[in-house]
Order: structure tokens, then C-alpha cells, then sequence
């Protein structure tokens, strides 16, 4: 069996949140408040955002493209299901991006994570959209 160590005090000061300077310890700056306030009114609107958009084009889906499956005998040209989802896919994401920064949101910062996180959001809410109008 291993032996255990013995903590040394300055480590055992940092565990307990004491400081060198006699137990005194600091709070936040209001700095941290407001970052962390405008990061929480980010992500409400990224989310509420992007599911707004998936609804407007589940309607717009319907109207423009009805089933989304080639129909025997239709007139017009028919796009199949996938195309019209590619089409959704592609012009959320030029919609979002260029509309965040009116919102004050950075997308500059944005990582691959955040795009496929509110790309996700839009096209789960336009396919299920679409899909309880079809029926």
C-alpha cells in the first residue's frame, strides 16, 4: 500500500481558501458580474434565436415545398426532403451570421461547437415543424 503524504501548509491553506495575508480574501470584481450576466443574455438568445428561425422555416417549408417527397404526375419541379434540409442548414447559418453582431454577440469567438450548436437547434425546430404540419 502507498503511504500517504502530508499536505504542506501553503497547500493546505489554498484547499481551505485562506491567503498569505492574514485570512483575508477577496471578492469578485464587478467585472466578473457583468461578463457573466452578458454571457448568460448570450446564451438565452442563441438559443432563442436559432429555434425561432427553425419554426419561420418549417411554415416556409411547407409553403414552398409542401411534402418534400417527388409526387407522381406533380407539376413543377419537386425537391426531395434532404435538399430542402441542406437548403435550411445553409441559409440559417449565413442568417445567423451576419445577424448576431447587431445583437452584440462576437461570432468571431465562435468555435465549431458553438455553430453546430445552434445549427442543431434551428434544424431539430424547422424538421419538427415541418413535420407536425405535414400531418
Amino acid at each position: 500500500m502507498a503511504k500517504k503524504r502530508k499536505k504542506s501548509k501553503s497547500s493546505q491553506k489554498a484547499a481551505s481558501g485562506e491567503s498569505d495575508d492574514g485570512g483575508k480574501t477577496t471578492n469578485l470584481p464587478e467585472k466578473g458580474k457583468a461578463d457573466r450576466r452578458k454571457a448568460r443574455s448570450d446564451g438565452i438568445i442563441m438559443t432563442l434565436y436559432p429555434a425561432v428561425l427553425g419554426v419561420i422555416f418549417g411554415f416556409a417549408s411547407l409553403q414552398l415545398f409542401g411534402t418534400g417527397v417527388p409526387e407522381v404526375g406533380a407539376v413543377g419541379m419537386t425537391y426531395p426532403w434532404y435538399f430542402v434540409m441542406t437548403l435550411v442548414i445553409a441559409i440559417t447559418y449565413y442568417i445567423q451570421r451576419f445577424t448576431y453582431p447587431f445583437m452584440k454577440i462576437n461570432v468571431d469567438e465562435f468555435k465549431a461547437k458553438e455553430w453546430f450548436y445552434v445549427e442543431f437547434i434551428a434544424v431539430d425546430l424547422w424538421l419538427v415543424t415541418w413535420t407536425l404540419l405535414l400531418n
